[in-house]
Formats: C-alpha cells, sequence, structure tokens
C-alpha cells in the first residue's frame, strides 16, 4: 500500500499495521463475476491502536454517529460499489481519512444567549396571525338554524 494513501493531512498519517482489510463476494448484480471474484472490501481500523491522533479526536471518531464501532474501538468501513478490489480498497480509505478529518475539527464552543425583545414580539405575532388563520377553518355550528 502506497504511504500517501495512508496520509490524512500534514501533521497526521494512519500507520499499515492498524489497518485490516477483508474481502468477499460482491452482492447485487453483475452477472457470472461477481459469482467469482472477491470485490467487496471490509476496512476495519483500530481506534485505540491509533496514538498519533489526539484523544479528543479518537473520542470525537467513536462519538460519530456515521460510523460503526464496537465495543473494542474497531471501526468497519464496507465498501462494494466499485468494479475491482482495488477501486474498492481505494474508496474505504478515502471513507476513512474523511471521517478522521472531521474528527480532527474541533467543535467550536456553543454560547446560550437570550432571545431578543424584538424576536420575541415577531415570534408572538405571527402566532397569533397563524391563529386568526386557523380560526377561520373551524366548523361552526348553529343550534338555531331549523
Amino acid at each position: 500500500m502506497n504511504e500517501r494513501l495512508l496520509r490524512i493531512n500534514d501533521q497526521y498519517s494512519i500507520p499499515a499495521e492498524i489497518l485490516t482489510f477483508k474481502t468477499s463476494r460482491s452482492t447485487g448484480p453483475g452477472g457470472q463475476n461477481v459469482n467469482k471474484v472477491e470485490t467487496k472490501v471490509r476496512l476495519i481500523y483500530n481506534v485505540y491502536a491509533h496514538n498519533e491522533l489526539p484523544a479528543e479526536a479518537r473520542l470525537r471518531l467513536l462519538a460519530c454517529t456515521e460510523t460503526k464501532v464496537n465495543k473494542d474501538g474497531l471501526i468497519v468501513i464496507t465498501e462494494q460499489s466499485g468494479a475491482s478490489q482495488y477501486e474498492n480498497k481505494e474508496l474505504a480509505i478515502k471513507q476513512l481519512k474523511q471521517l478522521i478529518k472531521k474528527a480532527l475539527i474541533k467543535p467550536k464552543e456553543r454560547k446560550a444567549t437570550t432571545p431578543t425583545k424584538l424576536s420575541k414580539e415577531v415570534r408572538l405575532h405571527t402566532k397569533h396571525i397563524n391563529s386568526k388563520k386557523k380560526a377561520t377553518r373551524r366548523k361552526r355550528i348553529d343550534i338555531d338554524e331549523d
């Protein structure tokens, strides 16, 4: 595997020892070739073994909803959209890099704020308008009508 494929950015890279590739036959259409060739790639990445990443980034990576993480800290990425095993490996690595890049970005701290007086008035005004609009939609039953 090429070292530049494992480079995340200028500071961080993924050691090849941490990555495990498993191949199997793909599912879906593809004719007889699907039944013969193992093009589906499963990339297994051990988050805890990657000591180069900061602890905060590792925690964000484990908490990420886009990843399938098991209790041992292994992220499993499955790729079978490509036509060849090599292409699927490239796509899986690319997906892993994007996840790690996303985890390296420190999110902004949220500051609690209170709504302004004007925004409260605008909200109440629109609620009042919607209330009037919906009041005209109600059925009125006249008892005196016979």
